[in-house]
């Protein structure tokens, strides 16, 4: 079970967490696994740029009212000894070199446009592929 090991409520409205699933496999040692995540609303006009592309509907109805930044961190063979501070090593990494690019303004906007692209680009591919049966 993950457990909440720290929140971050930032100005541009979002809420980044990092929750701890830490597990043990040998002895004393342990793979750290911390998942970092954060809610983002889809909004209208983050997908007006979008309009025009003939998947709109179908993506926008993929993406829902809001997607879902998450990103793992490991390290594995981490001694019981050296958990906590292991931990509170990687927690300080990510918040020195990732929790700016959360706080920008525009970055739901650039998050939410990202996997619109993506989630197009997959049903393209699906649809390419589909097409391509019949040859």
């Amino acid at each position: 079970m993950a457990l909440l090991i720290r929140t971050w409520h930032l100005a541009n409205g979002l809420k980044v967490e990092i929750l701890d699933e830490t597990v043990s496999y040998y002895g004393d040692y342990s793979t750290i696994k911390l998942i970092v995540r954060c809610r983002i609303e889809v909004k209208e006009e983050h997908l007006r740029a979008f309009l025009d592309n003939p998947l709109y509907r179908r993506v926008a109805r993929a993406l829902g009212r809001a997607t879902e930044y998450r990103r793992e961190i490991t390290k594995s063979g981490v001694p019981a000894r050296n958990l906590a501070a292991v931990k509170s090593f990687l927690v300080e990494r990510f918040e020195e070199n990732a929790l700016g690019y959360f706080e920008r303004e525009d970055f739901p906007e650039r998050f939410v446009c990202k996997k619109f692209t993506e989630i197009s680009e997959e049903l393209a591919k699906k649809e390419g592929s589909r097409q391509g049966d019949g040859d």
